[in-house]
């Protein structure tokens, strides 16, 4: 039986949409996708059913399946269907039609019509309820749109899709982890796999529905990655899922299946088998080309997952079928080529071992897939074994054949111990494929092989039983029954032959019968086997074999023939590897040399062909050559060169083996020849004329030869490689050279490569015309077209010497050196012909291909790096100018070929130094100039200014005409570029031209300096800021920085003034970090010194403005050409503030309080000062210059005050004179400062000293104090020595010269702040002598002189402490008089810095002397709290100092006092809250002890502030403030005391308010009083709650009283009433003692306050229902004060009363009732009457507070209506 929970479950669903009653069906009826809930239940179902046929027919235009609908859900009868009176089947049927219809329209939820036409469902059929899953599943994959928010927002959610309860009716979109989740449930992934196959089944997927299903299970495998157990749960849910997408018809189906089964295999590996099935059910259902790319894919994918023994099994002949017959061969190639072959070599291994299992007529197509694979070591292994199993049983191996070529190309080693682990031999193995396949090896044997061939069984076990007989018949065709040389004979012919050589060895029939039955002739025979043994494809035991035939066969020839005609082909086989061979060769030759040497040679024109003579050597020589090659020849000799050609007769030999090579036809034997010969060339540089014809034909029949080597299985790169070997050092002969340039100009990358190589190693050993015509061969390749190699390359590889390039260069110029000379006068005429010249077509090309040329030419000279001479580099200087012709006049991109050429200048001018060549007499440096200024690339212009560079460092003389244009082309454009070489290139030009420039001019080298100052200081604003240091710092360092700081200084300043005067703030601020930056690179004497001469160029210049004669005279000075001497006097004045304010800037430290990374000038000077290393001379040196500064500034200071500016022209009023000086001299003063600041402290006070003492100008003197002060804030303690130096000259200072304000005002500043900072380390007598001299001081008329003085006093106090006590009298009570007087001084500006200097001298009192204050404390309070000037912030502090430092029982004290004296009195609401602070610290701080003995001063305050109120003129606000403040300081102070000694004191307070005892202020009224009291006690019962419910016995009569005096109306104030009332409600609530329940005091209060109810006002109507209301709960279990209480309640229901009085009883009523309507119960019948009387009561506001309020609250308690206690 189910449990009841289910039940219920079940009914709530059948119900769910069954409406009792009207609101119910009102809420089912306003659920809509389209409309909000309100506008949704007005709607009629005609409405909706009409809008929903209409979106249904828009379906249907889309989609015709979607008409089968309007016969059911969208009929006309589907209006009056209600499925809660349908039966069962009814209710299925109809659920089925609404499930297909969310199904079909799943895929079309982005049109409008969707959401209208299931509109219809959800308001007539309730889908979001009844058919939920189905609804949520049809459109699950929309989650994130606000479609499915609307669904969500409706529906009523199944259990399965719990988590997407947390987005219901939120502004929140469905969330990826959210889906993720919900996937996650096991129970839920089987109802959507379900739903996916009805999906599938009913052929409605869509693209959306699979991307989303795919996405969804691969995001559910990847959050389940570590939950193995999870993994293997979703399998099967999983291939089920894939299974039934991969039968589905759908494209997009299949593909999901893809991804999904190839996420999971790649997360949790399959079984085989699984993988096997699916790569079956993927093929089966391949049906469409669309899928055939991803299905294969997939199965790629799906095996690289298969792991352990048996991953790579050829497939199953099933499947294999299946995949050849959906996916084929062909394809696999083409997907194989446009894919990553790492990732399926486990699929096509299978899919090879396939092939070789059940299809071997596509074997020869293995090669193809190989080639696009790279497979792992053990796949090629099973591979090869597959292969080698199947030759046993294969017929045909041709293809198999191939097969092996190809892996032993790729791994000889890995097919080899295949082969052997098969317990065969690599050359069993070939003559089983009767084929050579791999390197001979040098222990070879033909008896191992012959042995194990005669050992080997069949397939049955049994040896063979084949004859010969039988084997000849079948390849009789093949006989040769020619006497004519098999040397010659075609590879197609000799390859048969071989084959079935190799067969017939092989099946172990005798050699000797093969030979004799297949050849007829003696000749045919021997040549058949001398070509056995010189051809690769013969197995190397073939050719042991084919030795031990060859030695019967010359025994069978006459001794009258001579058999030497053989020796060539036997030399070439003793280039075999294996040793047992080359053995085998030498006793043939053994056997030859036996034989007598006659005339008549062994078939002596027909061995290389019919009837082809070829020059043999006589008898004699063949037999001495034989012997000499016999005796010298040792069978471990690789390398016979020299015993082919010995040293006698060396010509003749050469000779009869370069005839050898040239007739022999063979191409092995024939590269082998090549080689022995290419050697003795090497070696010996012979003559190769008899290489004639060859050479010059083989490139026409390279292709033959290419056929050739590829027959006779020899490498043809090698072969050609012999061949091109040939070109010997030193090389004669025109046909080779000939040969090379045709080589070279062919399209065979390998021959030209091989070409190239043998060039480079030969170039240097031909002539000078030879190597000319070579490479201008290479330059003509280059320039037309586009050559099959890199012609540059090539060109760059070849040792090339200097003269080959001018003598090229020289070729392939446009102008020549006279034409060169006139170019400048005919420049303009030349250009314009030029240009219409070289518009023509033909021209155009031939100029291209020119530049090509010379292009090449360039970067093979700058990649050789070959010597500089003269003539290549006038030639080179001279393209300069061909360049820039072809630039400007025919339109070409030279600029590549510009870059090229400068870099091969700089290499041959570097050269040239290098080697101290003599100047050069044909050197132009103008074309190079004209190259710079007419050039538009940042990038040639800087190499050419480079080489302007490099020209004057090798001849300065070559370039002095042109520095000029080449300083104003860099101002202009080079400085400017933002890139870090052409700021290198601008360095290093200056760098090389400059030492050159200075050095030819020594007259005028000043003017020559500033000229170029000017210059580059004129292009600064365009300098990139971040290139800007490095570029002008190398400049000045090469002009010399002595000279050339001063005047760059100047210039800057002119530009900093014109960036102030025109408002550009951020410029000048650049030109002064620039500045500050630049003088770090520069040693700290050339600054000081440079800072000096600025000073004189400025004062030079301010005499100039005054006297016109001196103006003249400087007009002629280069840096003053700039129109400075024409300013105006304003202008002038202008510029000299301005100037001077920059170098005061510069030396300043940077607003940041960064610094460079080399320091600033302050740095630099303490290093130099401080540096032992440094020479003493030196430090004198820097002394003297910072000296000389000083001096100048204060020269400069003194020549200001009498500046007058002449001339008529600019007549200046005084005023502005007046201000000019004083702005000028104030920058001045800066300057000053900043520069005094340079210094150490020990040299700055001994710098400083004399100034002070000598100076009489007290403005310098001003300055100079204000300095020192600055100075010192920066030293540490070590500093103090020099520290008291400075306080007695300021002391004394201020002593003499009393009279001058500021000059004492200043001295007392800086010697308090020396105080302060150094006063533990002075002397205490020095501290006292300044005292003196402070107090002294206090008596000025001046506020600034008080102030200092104030200032030092307070410093000095800080530091003796106790010591100054006896200075007390004079230093209190006159700041007492000071602080008087200036509250009486309004117009003192002053005064806010006079009377916080007044706090902070008593702040070190309080902090230093407590005790000894008292006597002025009450003053030093009322300083505090009327010092209106000084910040609220700082006085508090002082007060938290006073509480930290005072007694605090004196404290009180005092604080009565001044509060009764001054602070009541006052007007000041800062006063008043500083003495309520001083008061509440004073609290807070005061200990439990302390607060007991000073109760009564306490509270006697207390009292007075209760009285404030009185005698205040502030707002109620303010006082409301000020009381509440009161109120929590009374209470911080009563939790201090206890009940003993609070008792009598609240008593004293309960008097004061009743009975007006001890009341200060008689005009405090009654009211005023009692409110004050009852805040208080408010507040004091907030605090303390139940503790003081007892204090109320002093109360209790005197508040009945007040209370009686409310009914009666004798007092009607509002806010006391409330104050009352409140008190007696927490009296009440916190009541834990039963103190309210005595009946005195209950019947004492409990009349007063019921009685309340009768003229409460309504604003506190409430305060007196909780009081009211508390009274009744804290007795609700005493009955009798219960019935009294109703009593006295229903009195006021009575209908005599005020409606307002029955209100607020009726509320009462309530009130009682929710808190204790339990004990009330017994009064309820009494109560019945009234309030059925008052159901009925005129006023509806009292019957409505009845009905809606007391009556429900009596229902709640009574459990029933309370109805039927009124019938």
């Amino acid at each position: 039986m189910s449990s009841l929970k289910s039940q219920l479950a079940v009914v709530a669903a059948s119900n769910a949409t069954l409406a009792v009653d009207r609101k119910r069906r009102q809420k089912l009826h306003s659920a809509s996708l389209i409309y909000n809930p309100k506008t949704a239940s007005t709607q009629d179902y005609d409405t909706i059913f009409e809008n929903a046929v209409e979106a249904l027919n828009d379906l249907i235009e889309i989609d015709p399946h979607f008409e089968i609908f309007t016969r059911s859900l969208f009929s006309e009868s589907s209006m009056s269907i209600d499925r809660n009176v349908q039966t069962k089947e009814e209710i299925k049927n109809l659920d089925n039609a609404i499930n297909g219809f969310l199904m079909l329209v799943s895929s079309k939820w982005h049109l409008a019509p969707t959401l209208h036409a299931t509109e219809w469902l959800v308001r007539r059929f309730q889908i979001h309820i009844c058919n939920a899953e189905t609804f949520l599943l049809s459109t699950i994959n929309y989650y994130q749109t606000p479609t499915f928010k609307r669904i969500l927002n409706i529906v009523k959610l199944p259990p399965l899709f719990s988590p997407l309860s947390s987005f219901v009716r939120n502004d929140r979109s469905c969330s990826n982890m959210a889906i993720i989740k919900l996937f996650n449930d096991m129970e839920f992934l089987k109802l959507y796999a379900s739903y996916l196959s009805k999906c599938i089944k009913k052929k409605t997927t869509y693209t959306g529905q699979m991307l989303f299903t795919s996405c969804c299970f691969i995001n559910l495998i990847a959050y389940n990655s570590n939950d193995e157990g999870k993994l293997n749960g979703l399998v099967p849910i999983f291939l089920e899922v894939s299974a039934k997408l991969l039968a589905a018809s759908s494209v997009d189906c299949q593909i999901a299946a893809h991804c999904i089964l190839v996420v999971l295999a790649a997360s949790l590996p399959l079984k085989k088998t699984i993988i096997l099935a699916a790569t079956e059910t993927i093929l089966a259902n391949l049906d469409n080309l669309e899928v055939k790319k991803s299905s294969l894919a997939t199965i790629c994918k799906l095996f690289q997952t298969l792991k352990g023994p048996g991953n790579v099994d050829q497939l199953p002949a099933k499947l294999y079928g299946l995949l050849e017959s959906k996916i084929g061969l062909e394809y696999l190639l083409e997907y194989l080529s446009n894919s990553d072959p790492s990732r399926c070599d486990k699929f096509v291994t299978s899919y090879i071992r396939a092939i070789a299992r059940y299809d071997h007529a596509k074997l020869s197509k293995i090669i193809e897939i190989l080639k696009q694979m790279k497979l792992e070591r053990f796949e090629e292994r099973l591979i090869i074994t597959d292969l080698i199993h199947l030759s046993e049983i294969l017929e045909d191996k041709s293809q198999l054949i191939l097969l092996f070529e190809y892996f032993v190309s790729i791994n000889e080693d890995l097919v080899l111990r295949c082969i052997n682990a098969l317990n065969m031999s690599g050359e069993l193995f070939e003559i089983k494929l009767t084929t050579s396949l791999f390197r001979p090896n040098e222990q070879s044997s033909d008896g191992d092989v012959l042995k194990e061939l005669t050992t080997e069984k069949g397939p049955d076990g049994k040896m063979r039983t084949s004859t010969f007989k039988e084997f000849l018949e079948k390849h009789s065709p093949s006989i040769n029954t020619s006497n004519k040389s098999m040397l010659e004979n075609g590879d197609n012919n000799f390859g048969e032959l071989l084959s079935l050589f190799i067969e017939s060895v092989g099946k172990n029939f005798p050699a000797g019968l093969f030979l004799s039955s297949f050849f007829t002739t003696l000749e045919g025979r021997i040549t058949f086997l001398v070509r056995v043994l010189i051809s690769p494809a013969a197995p190397t035991a073939l050719r042991l074999v084919a030795l031990t035939n060859v030695s019967k066969c010359i025994n069978s020839i006459d001794k009258e023939s001579n058999v030497f005609t053989l020796i060539p082909c036997l030399i070439c086989a003793l280039s075999d590897v294996s040793k047992p061979v080359r053995m085998g060769i030498k006793k043939i030759l053994n056997q030859i040399a036996k034989r007598p040497f006659t005339k008549h040679y062994f078939m002596g024109n027909r061995i290389y062909g019919e009837n082809k003579e070829i020059p043999l050597l006589s008898p004699k020589d063949s037999e001495s050559w034989l012997n000499h090659f016999l005796n010298e020849y040792l069978v471990e000799n690789y390398d016979i060169t020299t015993l082919l050609v010995p040293k006698k007769n060396d010509k003749i030999y050469m000779l009869f083996w370069a005839n050898q090579a040239v007739f022999m036809p063979l191409p092995y034997p024939k590269m082998i020849l090549f080689k022995f010969i290419n050697k003795h060339i090497n070696s010996t540089g012979s003559n190769t004329a008899i290489f004639a014809d060859f050479i010059s034909s083989y490139l026409s029949s390279r292709k033959k030869w290419k056929a050739f080597c590829q027959n006779n299985k020899t490498n043809f790169d090698q072969f050609e490689s012999s061949v091109v070997g040939l070109i010997a050092p030193k090389e004669r002969n025109d046909f080779m050279i000939d040969f090379i340039n045709d080589a070279l100009k062919s399209e065979d990358e390998s021959l030209i490569s091989i070409i190239s190589e043998r060039l480079e190693a030969i170039f240097e050993s031909l002539k000078f015309n030879q190597q000319l015509k070579i490479v201008q061969n290479i330059l003509e390749t280059a320039a037309n077209g586009d050559p099959a190699y890199d012609a540059a390359g090539v060109l760059q590889s070849l040792p090339l010497d200097t003269n080959v390039f001018v003598s090229i260069l020289t070729q392939n110029r446009i102008h020549s050196d006279s034409e060169l000379s006139e170019l400048p006068k005919k420049r303009r005429r030349r250009s314009s012909a030029n240009r219409v010249a070289l518009q023509k077509e033909e021209i155009s090309h031939i100029a291209e291909a020119h530049l090509r040329k010379l292009t090449v030419v360039l970067e093979t000279l700058d990649k050789s790096k070959a010597d500089g001479s003269e003539s290549l580099l006038s030639t080179l200087l001279s393209l300069v100018s061909d360049l820039e012709m072809l630039e400007k006049d025919g339109g070409l991109p030279v600029l590549y070929a510009q870059e090229t050429l400068a870099s091969c200048l700089l290499n041959t001018i570097d050269s040239l130094s290098r080697a101290n060549a003599p100047k050069s007499k044909n050197v132009r440096a103008d074309v190079v100039v004209s190259a710079i200024r007419n050039s538009t690339s940042p990038q040639v212009q800087n190499k050419f200014l480079l080489v302007v560079g490099a020209l004057a460092g090798l001849d300065s003389e070559t370039v002095l005409h042109s520095v000029m244009p080449i300083f104003t082309f860099m101002g202009a454009h080079s400085i400017r570029q933002d890139d870090e070489y052409t700021n290198q290139v601008v360095e290093s030009t200056i760098k090389t031209i400059v030492p050159a420039l200075l050095k030819n001019s020594q007259d005028d080298v000043q003017d020559e300096i500033e000229f170029l100052l000017m210059s580059f200081t004129t292009a600064l604003q365009h300098v990139p800021k971040h290139r800007r240091v490095r570029l002008y710092s190398t400049l000045i360092n090469s002009l010399n920085p002595s000279k050339a700081f001063a005047p760059f200084l100047f210039l800057i300043s002119q530009q900093h003034s014109m960036d102030v005067n025109n408002f550009r703030v951020g410029d000048a601020r650049t030109l002064v970090e620039f500045t500050r930056s630049l003088m770090c690179n520069l040693d700290v004497l050339e600054q000081l010194n440079g800072l000096r001469e600025f000073l004189d160029l400025l004062k030079l210049l301010k005499v100039a403005s005054e006297d016109p004669e001196k103006k003249e005279c400087l007009q002629s000075r280069a840096l003053f050409t700039n129109g400075i001497l024409n300013f105006t006097a304003t202008e002038f004045s202008s510029f000299l503030q301005n100037a001077l304010a920059f170098i005061d800037k510069t030396m300043a430290e940077s607003e940041d309080g960064s610094h460079s990374i080399n320091g600033s000038i302050k740095i630099m000077v303490c290093s130099a000062l401080l540096d032992t290393q440094n020479d003493p001379s030196y430090v004198k040196r820097v002394k003297s210059s910072f000296g000389s500064i000083l001096e100048a500034i204060l020269d400069f200071i003194k020549g200001m005050n009498n500046y007058s500016p002449g001339g008529n022209e600019d007549m200046v009023s005084k005023a502005e004179l007046k201000d000019a000086r004083k702005e000028a001299s104030t920058v001045l003063y800066h300057l000053l400062s900043h520069i005094l600041t340079i210094m150490p402290i020990s040299d700055f006070v001994d710098a400083v000293s004399p100034l002070l003492s000598e100076c009489k100008d007290e403005n310098v003197k001003y300055h100079l104090m204000l300095v020192i002060g600055t100075k010192f804030a920066s030293e540490g303690p070590e500093a103090s020595s020099k520290a008291e130096e400075v306080v007695k000259m300021l002391l004394e200072i201020a002593t003499t010269q009393k009279d001058s304000f500021d000059i004492v005002q200043v001295s007392l500043n800086t010697v308090g702040s020396l105080i302060n900072a150094f006063g533990p380390q002075l002397e205490n007598s020095m501290v006292i002598d300044a005292l003196k001299a402070s107090i002294d001081s206090l008596a000025s008329p001046s506020t600034e002189v008080i102030i200092s003085s104030l200032t030092v006093i307070t410093n000095c106090v800080q530091i003796l402490g106790v010591k100054s006590i006896a200075f007390y009298p004079r230093i209190v009570p006159p700041s007492l008089k000071i602080f008087k007087d200036s509250q009486s001084d309004s117009d003192d500006y002053l005064k806010e810095q006079l009377q916080l200097a007044i706090l902070l001298l008593y702040a070190a009192f309080i902090k230093k002397l407590p005790n000894f204050i008292m006597s002025n404390f009450e003053d030093i309070l009322k300083v505090i709290y009327y010092s209106s000037e000084v910040n609220v912030s700082t006085r508090l502090s002082l007060i938290s100092l006073i509480v930290e430092n005072i007694d605090l029982k004196e404290i009180l004290k005092v604080l009565h006092r001044v509060w009764e004296k001054s602070v009541s009195n006052c007007e000041e609401p800062i006063a008043i809250s500083l003495f309520l602070s001083s008061l509440q610290s004073t609290v807070e701080a005061i200990d439990k002890k302390s607060a007991t003995s000073q109760s009564p001063i306490f509270f006697r305050l207390l009292l007075a502030l209760f009285e404030f109120r009185s005698i205040s003129d502030f707002d109620d606000n303010t006082i409301s403030r000020i009381e509440s403040t009161v109120y929590q300081v009374a209470n911080t102070y009563v939790l201090k005391l206890n009940d003993k000694v609070f008792r009598p004191l609240f008593v004293i307070l309960v008097r004061w308010a009743f009975d007006r005892e001890g009341v200060s202020n008689t005009k405090m009224t009654e009211i005023e009083r009692l409110t004050s009291f009852f805040k208080f006690l408010n507040k004091l019962q907030e605090n303390l709650k139940g503790i003081i419910t007892s204090y109320f016995t002093y109360l209790i009569e005197p508040v009945s009283d007040l209370l009686r005096k409310f009914i009666d109306g004798r007092i009607s104030d509002i806010n006391l009433r409330r104050v009352v009332l409140n008190s007696l409600t927490s009296s009440f609530k916190y009541d834990r003692d039963e103190y309210w329940k005595s009946t005195s005091r209950f019947e004492a209060i409990c009349e007063p306050l019921v009685n309340q109810l009768s003229n409460v006002e309504s604003v506190i109507g409430k305060y007196l229902v909780k009081a009211i209301a508390s009274l009744a709960a804290n007795n609700n279990r005493v009955n009798d004060h219960n019935k009294l209480m109703h009593k006295l309640l229903v009195n006021h229901m009575q209908s005599s009363c005020s409606s307002n009085e029955k209100l607020w009883t009726v509320r009462s009523l309530k009130l009682i009732y929710s808190k204790v309507g339990e004990s009330w119960l017994a009064l309820l019948p009494q109560l019945v009457p009234t309030i059925a009387e008052l159901l009925e009561d005129e006023d509806e506001e009292v019957e409505h507070a009845v009905r809606s309020e007391l009556v429900r609250v009596v229902e709640n308690v009574l459990g029933e209506p309370f109805d039927r206690y009124l019938d």
